[in-house]
């Protein structure tokens, strides 16, 4: 609002300036006067009106009846303009009207004093069309370029004509503008339909989403928690930190506060740091909190936080925490489905340096057990490696690369082992037969050095070898019609033999895949066909398919891992079993059959009701910020060739119409039997195992939006257990914004197995939004409807607030 009034402040001044100038000749006539005046480097300046006079001894012009004065963009008309050229000041009145490319203002009386840069208008009314400002008052007073003041007024960024009422605004009796800074007032009110219906005394708004201030509270309800109120001060350390400290209250948990601290230190080094802090007064009304051992008074917490540094144009590092006070916290306290599920809480540190041939890393992992796990599980503290991918053999057409890393593996119960794999591979290129088939041998020798066994504190080594050769073609076909529109179709068949001898890892701790190398002697086909239609600059995928199996050319599966919850392993704890339960099974020479389809674009795409937003074409969205907008199907599925029936059948729909509404919907299937596992260390795509038979899974998932004739755009979204007969979650959400988009209001309803919860958000555009623990599940579930609007009570890009969508991920994690 200030930099508008600003920006015309300046050029109505250089249009002054202009004038003075002039030669001291006076311009004087009877009838219609004009002049037209040229400036070096600037556009030509107009002034026209029915008399110009100039009066030489006080060097004073005046310009009578209908003044124009043109430059450019700018246009000030009035009744009647004085230039006083010796104080410098200019005096417009009688429907003085001043407009800029960037806003609008009429007053009964102008004066600028082009020495000082000071300006009054009386009776003046300002729009601004970057925010959609209308800013009116009894005298509005310019005392510098950023800084102004406005007596007895009112402003709105409500669209609204000259004798319609706002759906909103605020009257003041006195206004501060610090452009760039601040907007304070007293004596204030907020009113709907000039109807006075909250009263704001004294207020400071910050106009920088960086400014040091209070936020708008949050207020809410929850069945678990009760009554739920936080406010927020943001304290905005330096242009390049920041602190946001939350204090809240449930009147049916207890109370404590959330922090939030921010940094971008310079170029290469950020991050960002939360911690939610609870003194909790009483159990949470959630299933099984009284026997989980949780006191009803006592501290908990969560810490959550990542760190990325740039030490050199080679060398990264990044950290990343997560970790809670006690395993039940966000059983008990996450309002996410998918956090409240987690087996462990994963922090880790990366360090990764780019040398001439390869790369290095360093890396840490630390896994906090919640559902599984305990202080026998295992941590990488730390490993090292060194990755060389394929590189030329001293020009030659053999290609080497190795992988070789140094792994420690703690624990606080339990021996530590001390692991070294080395695995250098060689290959060749691609050899052509006859451009039609291309023959990749492949061969990898590991050795793998382990400090102690599972029973013996000796060191022990494996050695195996891995050999492989790869066939594949690609044929392709462009189909193209007379209306320009091409459709390229490709097939590109495979198949890989792969053969790995028999070793004993009987006395090799089960820690993860580089443990366990079953042998294989196996034989896998694959087949992938693409259809592409293309016009222009656009694109449409009318299939992506992938077939793919395996057979076992020697022996067949004996035994299948059992991973069964609660099931003891012949060595280990459950928490950390050191050789995995097995059972028997008769495996079969071919694999389940695999099928992966995607039919339509699952990539994200513009509707025409975002692209025609205003922020789109100024920055509110780039290559960098994609709308969650995709029409598609997938399905991944396995067939059982002995059975002649799916094992498992999974797929994801997905279809909308621009941005007035979308349907998505998911299943899940798999049968009794045993799950096939998906690949290995060797081949991706390989199906040489498979796991213990698992019980039957049906699963569903729904949801979907639309908008409605009357404001308001409805969506939810389900979960349902078909073989169990009960949701474990469903979302219901809306939100109304009205014609103009000045405000909206939002209302969720959140039903868990455990708990319901419901609240409401609302917003007024410009000013700013409450914001909750429901604004992620809102958000989401609309995004694909609203993304880019303006008015909508969260930070979105393009919106009329021209604030961009945060890059740090939301925890929603806790009491948020």
């Amino acid at each position: 609002m200030g930099e508008t009034l600003a920006g015309a402040g300046k050029r109505l001044v250089y249009a002054v300036l202009v004038l003075l100038v002039l030669s001291g000749t006076a311009l004087a006539a009877d009838g219609p006067a004009g002049t037209t005046l040229a400036s070096s480097g600037s556009n030509p300046l107009d002034l026209t009106a029915d008399r110009i006079d100039y009066l030489k001894d006080e060097e004073i012009y005046e310009a009578e009846g209908s003044v124009l004065v043109r430059q450019g963009g700018l246009r000030l008309t009035a009744d009647h303009m004085t230039i006083q050229a010796l104080p410098g000041v200019l005096i417009a009145t009688g429907h003085v009207r001043l407009l800029d490319p960037r806003g609008d203002l009429s007053a009964d009386r102008l004066e600028l004093n082009i020495n000082t840069e000071a300006g009054i208008v009386t009776h003046g009314q300002l729009y601004l069309k970057s925010s959609n400002t209308q800013l009116e008052g009894r005298l509005m007073q310019r005392f510098s370029e950023d800084h102004y003041r406005v007596k007895e007024g009112r402003f709105t960024n409500c669209d609204a004509e000259p004798d319609e009422t706002p759906a909103w605004r605020f009257q003041f009796k006195d206004l501060d503008l610090n452009a760039g800074d601040a907007l304070a007032f007293k004596g204030g009110w907020l009113c709907v339909l000039d109807a006075r219906v909250l009263p704001m005394p004294t207020m400071t708004y910050p106009l920088s989403p960086r400014k040091t201030g209070f936020l708008i509270p949050t207020i809410g309800y929850d069945n678990r928690f009760g009554w739920h109120a936080q406010e927020s001060l943001f304290w905005a350390i330096n242009p390049s930190q920041d602190l946001t400290v939350s204090p809240f209250y449930y009147t049916k948990l207890g109370y404590g506060s959330d922090f939030e601290y921010r940094y971008v230190l310079d170029r290469l080094s950020r991050g960002q740091w939360f911690v939610s802090a609870l003194q909790q007064t009483q159990l949470p009304n959630v299933s099984g909190a009284a026997e989980s051992g949780t006191q009803a008074r006592e501290g908990r917490a969560l810490i959550t936080g990542t760190h990325t540094q740039q030490f050199t144009p080679n060398t990264l590092l990044r950290v990343q925490a997560n970790l809670v006070t006690d395993p039940q916290y966000l059983q008990q306290l996450s309002n996410s489905g998918a956090q409240r599920a987690l087996p462990s809480n994963e922090s880790n540190l990366l360090g990764t340096h780019r040398l001439p041939y390869g790369n290095m890393y360093l890396w840490s992992q630390y896994l906090q057990p919640l559902q599984a796990g305990g202080s026998d599980t295992f941590q990488r503290l730390p490993e090292i490696g060194y990755s060389l991918p394929d590189t030329t053999l001293f020009g030659s057409p053999f290609l080497l690369n190795t992988d070789t890393n140094f792994v420690y593996f703690y624990r606080e119960q339990g021996f530590t082992e001390n692991r070294i794999d080395f695995m250098p591979g060689i290959s060749t290129e691609i050899i052509d037969v006859g451009h039609v088939l291309g023959l990749r041998p492949q061969a990898k020798v590991r050795e793998v050095y382990y400090s102690r066994g599972i029973d013996s504190a000796s060191s022990l080594n494996r050695q195996t070898f891995w050999a492989a050769l790869d066939a594949s073609s690609k044929l392709s076909r462009r189909f193209i019609s007379g209306d320009g529109q091409a459709v390229l179709h490709t097939l590109e068949p495979s198949v890989m033999y792969e053969y790995v001898p028999q070793t004993n890892q009987s006395q090799i701790a089960q820690i993860d895949q580089v443990d366990d190398l079953p042998m294989k002697n196996l034989l896998t086909y694959m087949l992938r066909s693409r259809v592409l239609e293309q016009g222009g600059t656009t694109s449409f995928n009318w299939l992506d398919l992938t077939l793919a199996q395996s057979y076992h050319v020697g022996g067949v599966q004996t035994n299948a891992m059992n991973f069964t919850p609660g099931v003891v392993p012949p060595v280990g704890t459950i928490t950390q079993p050191l050789q995995p339960a097995t059972v028997a099974i008769n495996g079969k020479k071919f694999s389940d059959f695999w099928m992966h389809a995607v039919i339509g674009n699952n990539l994200p795409q513009y509707t025409v009701g975002q692209l025609a937003m205003s922020g789109f074409d100024k920055g509110g969205m780039g290559p960098q910020q994609k709308p969650v907008i995709n029409q598609y199907l997938t399905v991944d599925a396995f067939l059982d060739p002995y059975r002649g029936t799916f094992s498992q059948f999974n797929t994801d729909f997905r279809v909308q119409e621009s941005n007035n509404w979308y349907l998505e919907v998911g299943q899940r299937y798999a049968q009794n039997g045993n799950i096939v596992r998906r690949g290995d260390v060797w081949n991706p795509i390989s199906f040489n195992q498979v796991f213990v038979p698992t019980q039957e899974i049906q699963f569903v998932t729904a949801g979907g939006a639309f908008r409605t004739p009357w404001g308001w755009t409805l969506g939810a979204k389900g979960y349902y257990d078909i073989l169990n007969g009960k949701s474990p979650e469903y979302d219901i959400v809306g939100l109304y914004q009205n014609p103009c988009k000045c405000w909206s209001l939002g209302l969720y309803y959140l039903q868990f197995p455990d708990r319901a919860q419901y609240n409401f958000m609302f917003s007024l555009t410009g000013i700013g939004w409450t914001e909750n623990f429901g604004t992620t599940v809102v958000r989401s579930i609309l995004s694909p409807l609203l993304y880019g609007e303006k008015g909508l009570p969260w930070a979105a890009p393009g919106g009329h607030y021209g604030r961009p969508q945060s890059v740090i991920p939301s925890t929603d994690a806790g009491l948020r």
